[in-house]
This record gives C-alpha cells, sequence and structure tokens, in this order.
C-alpha cells in the first residue's frame, strides 16, 4: 500500500528524496522506516532535530 511521510526540516535538508522514497519502499515495518531515515539524517551530519512519522495508507475497497 501508499504510505505517508511526515517530517520536519530535520530530515528532508539532510536527505535526498530519492533515498527518503527508497528508504519508505523497501523497509517492510513502519517504525524500521522512521528510524533508518532518523539515523539517515544524522549520519548527513545532522544538525537540526528530526521529527518523523510514517504512516500506511489503507484502502477499503468497498466503501464509496
Amino acid at each position: 500500500g501508499d504510505r505517508l511521510l511526515l517530517c520536519s526540516d530535520g530530515l528532508w535538508e539532510m536527505v535526498r528524496d530519492d533515498q527518503i522514497k527508497q528508504r519508505l519502499t523497501n523497509s517492510p515495518q513502519l517504525q524500521a522506516a522512521a528510524q533508518t531515515l532518523i539515523n539517515d539524517a544524522n549520519n548527513c551530519g545532522g544538525v537540526d532535530n528530526v521529527s518523523v512519522i510514517v504512516a500506511e495508507l489503507i484502502s477499503h475497497d468497498n466503501e464509496q
């Protein structure tokens, strides 16, 4: 399913968009994806705080 990322500038100013997309796509667990993104920002020399929320969007095909 689709995933939604809410994050602070501490993430998106430090980590490239393609790397963020790769982490969200390849991590089977939401918490692991969030923690990996935080680690990526810190490893890139993050000087700002980093906030990350990853949510999975669930579709109910029978709802209208």
